[in-house]
Formats: C-alpha cells, sequence, structure tokens
C-alpha cells in the first residue's frame, strides 16, 4: 500500500473514532430498544414480542449459528466493531466461552467494561481498543462476528485475509451488516443516496453479497448461509420519518450539506436518512452472512 493509501486509510479510521466517541452515548438514549445496550437494528422477525426481542435478534440468529461449531467449553470468540459489549455478553453466556471485542472507540470500551463488571462477565469478556484491521497475529479464534460494522474498513478486500488468517481451521466468521446491490445501478439518484450514506455514516466498504463471496473464496472462506433481513427493519418509523424532512430542509445547499456531513451529530442523521431511502428502494440489503474457514 502506497504512504498516500496509508495515510488516507489512517485519516478515515480517525474518522470513524470520532464518528462514535460523540454519538455513542445519544445511540443508547434513542436505541430501539432503551435500556438493552444494543445500539443496531432491531430485526422484527416472526414470533419477536417487542422492542428487546427485536434487538436481540441478531444476536440470537448469530449464536444459533456458532452452537455446534464451536468447542462446547473454551471456545475462543471474536467480536469485530463491538460497539458497548451488548453482544460479547450475549455469546459468552450462551456459548460459555471467552470473547474478546474490538472497537475503535474510546468512549465505547469504557462503557462495555463497566457492562461487563456489572454481568460478572470481566474474566471473560475483554475489550480492545484498537482498529480490528490491526490485530495481532495471536491468538487464533474459534469464531469471528461483527454487526454493523465491517462497512467501516478502509478495504474489506485487505481486512477479510487478515481476519482468515486468525480463525482457526473449520471456525466461522458471521458478518450482519449493509450491502450494496445492482439494482438501478447507473441512476443518478441511486448514487447520490449512497454517497450520502457513506459520507454520513462514514463507510469505508460497501459491496454487494457476490463481491464479498469472491473476496472470501479467494481468501479461503466459503459461504455457509447468506439470509436476507431487510424486509423484518422497520423502515419509515415517524422518528425516521423526521429526520428525513430535518435532513433535507438542511441539505437544500450542497455547501451547507457538505458542512453539515463533517459534524458526527449531523453525519449520522445525513447517513441514517440516505440508509433508509436505499433499504426502501433495495439500492441496499441488510444481510446476515455465514462463511466458514476450510
Amino acid at each position: 500500500m502506497s504512504s498516500t493509501s496509508t495515510n488516507a486509510a489512517a485519516g478515515h479510521v480517525d474518522r470513524v473514532a470520532d464518528y462514535y466517541d460523540d454519538n455513542t452515548r445519544r445511540f443508547l438514549l434513542v436505541a430501539e430498544s432503551p435500556g438493552s445496550d444494543a445500539i443496531h437494528r432491531g430485526v422484527w422477525m416472526p414470533g419477536v414480542a417487542g422492542a428487546a426481542e427485536a434487538a436481540d435478534t441478531v444476536n440470537r440468529l448469530m449464536t444459533e449459528r456458532l452452537r455446534g461449531y464451536v468447542p462446547a467449553e473454551g471456545a475462543r470468540l471474536l467480536d469485530l466493531g463491538c460497539g458497548v459489549g451488548a453482544t460479547m455478553v450475549r455469546l459468552a453466556r450462551e456459548l460459555d466461552g471467552s470473547v474478546s471485542g474490538v472497537t475503535i472507540s474510546r468512549v465505547q470500551a469504557e462503557i462495555a467494561e463497566k457492562r461487563f463488571a456489572r454481568a460478572g462477565l470481566t474474566e471473560r469478556c475483554q475489550v480492545i481498543c484498537a482498529d480490528f484491521a490491526e490485530l495481532p497475529a495471536e491468538p487464533h479464534y474459534d469464531a469471528m462476528v461483527a454487526v454493523e460494522a465491517v462497512v467501516h474498513s478502509p478495504s474489506l478486500e485487505n481486512l477479510i485475509p487478515s481476519l482468515v488468517d486468525r480463525l482457526r481451521p473449520g471456525g466461522r466468521l458471521i458478518l450482519c451488516d449493509d450491502w450494496m446491490t445492482d439494482k438501478d445501478r447507473g441512476l443518478a439518484a441511486r448514487d447520490r443516496c449512497l454517497d450520502q450514506f457513506r459520507a454520513g455514516w462514514r463507510i469505508g466498504s460497501l459491496h454487494t453479497v457476490a463481491e464479498l463471496a469472491a473476496m472470501s473464496e479467494s481468501a479461503g472462506l466459503r459461504m455457509v448461509e447468506d439470509l436476507d433481513l431487510t424486509s423484518y427493519l422497520r423502515l419509515g418509523r415517524p422518528r425516521d420519518r423526521l429526520i428525513n424532512v430535518v435532513v433535507g430542509a438542511a441539505s437544500v445547499v450542497p455547501r451547507v450539506r457538505n458542512r453539515l456531513v463533517e459534524r458526527p451529530f449531523w453525519a449520522n442523521m445525513i447517513g441514517g436518512s440516505a440508509l433508509q431511502h436505499g433499504l426502501s428502494r433495495r439500492w441496499l440489503e441488510y444481510h446476515l452472512i455465514v462463511l466458514e474457514k476450510a
């Protein structure tokens, strides 16, 4: 990688860290399930009874896909972009293993550590404040998960092989994230929407599932499941409609929008509005993907 590319990647990582340092506490206050400590999206699959269950759906789906594929005792798991540790606690309790988490945000790491102490899991849950693209060579993990995280990587194509190197044979990598589709490719409105999503939410790697599959295969992973969860998201809630109106009014003048997107609060509003638009038109989809090392 050239020095220019390295500097650009480092600058992007710093922007992601600032974004989460500034926004995380607000995310917890306005989460779909306040008090759950989950800052990822709720997924309202059939049988989900309320917001707390919706917030836990992704954790449940990942746990189900790891049970039987990691050691019954002493499993070593890694949560990439672990946020405030809610998924780590779920995995530690359900799979009886030790869970390490990596977050680029100092604020998230501090909140996660307090959560582990309250849950009595400080011996089994460890959070590292670092870039998940710069993991040490050891230890190796039985499984890795990432929820709404790998899109922040400056280069998913470089990240995947580095993760494979740290995954034990037969280990699973589970990614739940937003993926670009080929629908309306070349349409100006689609391009504007995706550009605003990238800028607002500090997206570094936005790929199709097919592109991910090709990268993964080259790195020694096979895709064993691709589960489209888009239809189970609740789009267009009153809060979302209000944000769309406010963002639309503030973004009429491009130079105003460009200034606002540099501020983490407004960046989240602009990126979130674009995400809603993209998901509703299926320019973006929300998939849980299971990959397995040979």
